[in-house]
């Protein structure tokens, strides 16, 4: 299993999630971050909103990677990046 599912509460924009895991005595660390992105200004057409989406993730913050892309919910969705160490 390389996956663990952590139930957390409401995330504001910009705030981190720090996961620390201990594997056989060895203490590894991970940082998170959940963004909602307004996808709506891609127009109606979902070939424009999921283009527009995919600009905003290539042109997030440097350092750190894209892991999930969550379900639409109205004019936002929620993209989880993994902070590369």
């Amino acid at each position: 299993m390389n996956a663990i599912s952590i139930h957390l509460p409401a995330l504001k924009p910009q705030d981190t999630v720090e996961v620390e895991v201990t594997v056989n005595g060895t203490k590894h660390f991970t940082n998170y971050r959940v963004e909602t992105f307004d996808w709506t200004s891609g127009g109606r057409d979902l070939d424009g909103r999921i283009e527009r989406l995919r600009e905003m993730i290539d042109a997030y913050e440097a350092g750190w990677e894209l892991v999930q892309i969550g379900i639409p919910d109205r004019n936002v969705v929620p993209v989880m990046f993994m902070q590369r160490l």
